[in-house]
């Protein structure tokens, strides 16, 4: 019985934490003052300094304690038009207080609006195709457990598919092609599994854009083995290939534009 999976996926491409040196003293009385009157107006004088450090503490500040600080912070980002906070920016549209929400929407609005949220995101569909429905579960499954434990990646929107095809964001599809072969002979057994990929654009089409190969073997050499030790072995062979899959597309996915 041949088996098909589709899994669809969305990446998000988050901002790496940075360390923010503390040699200004605008930037360090925002970072260090426990008087949020004094965190509040370097906030604001810091919206007019245009310098990554600038930019840096400010992100930083949207943490604040303080709602007062974090909407004055989220006001500069605005003003300096900093598009590497555009990711902070987005997800304080959630804050807890209404000052920091509102302001945070102007900010994203001037940034791009809501293309510049989802921009920092990949749609991707995985399809994963072979002849042996337990195999071919046993890698959804894997590749399911490995989604779920990275945080850039956010399951099941059916909805960005239309947005890919509206030239709204970017898409991918890695097609996973399962084969598996047993060689007994007089010399004793060996397990080959193969994993053929194929990554495609996505548009209104599906545009190739390369294709590559990962195979394991096991030689279990003259021992007497069980068709339910076969089937375990096989399993272990495709196991040792997903991270390396897995691995391999996120890199490919960085370079998404």
């Amino acid at each position: 019985m041949s088996c098909r999976f589709t899994l669809v996926l969305l990446f998000g491409l988050l901002m790496l934490a940075a360390n923010v040196s503390l040699a200004s003293p605008l930037t360090d009385a925002l970072l260090r003052s426990p008087n949020f009157k004094v965190r509040l107006k370097a906030a604001t004088e810091l919206g007019k300094t245009p310098d990554p450090e600038s930019i840096l503490a400010l992100i930083r500040a949207t943490q604040d304690a303080h709602p007062l600080v974090r909407t004055a912070s989220v006001s500069s980002l605005s003003r300096l038009k900093a598009t590497s906070a555009t990711p902070t920016l987005c997800a304080l549209r959630a804050d807890v207080d209404d000052l920091v929400q509102r302001t945070a929407e102007r900010a994203v609005e001037a940034l791009g609006g809501e293309s510049a949220c989802v921009g920092q995101k990949v749609y991707v569909e995985l399809d994963v195709v072979g002849d042996d429905l337990r195999l071919c579960d046993f890698v959804r499954q894997a590749l399911l457990r490995k989604a779920r434990l990275d945080e850039r990646v956010v399951l099941g929107d059916a909805a960005a598919r239309e947005r890919v095809t509206a030239g709204e964001l970017p898409g991918v599809a890695l097609q996973l092609n399962l084969t598996t072969t047993i060689d007994r002979s007089s010399g004793g057994t060996r397990l080959t599994c193969r994993v053929g990929q194929a990554v495609f654009e996505l548009r209104k089409e599906r545009i190739l854009r390369g294709s590559a190969s990962q195979q394991a073997e096991i030689d279990l050499g003259t021992a007497v083995v069980t068709e339910a030790g076969l089937s375990g072995q096989m399993q272990g062979c495709v196991a040792a290939l997903v991270p390396v899959i897995y691995e391999g597309f996120g890199d490919y996915l960085k370079g998404v534009k």
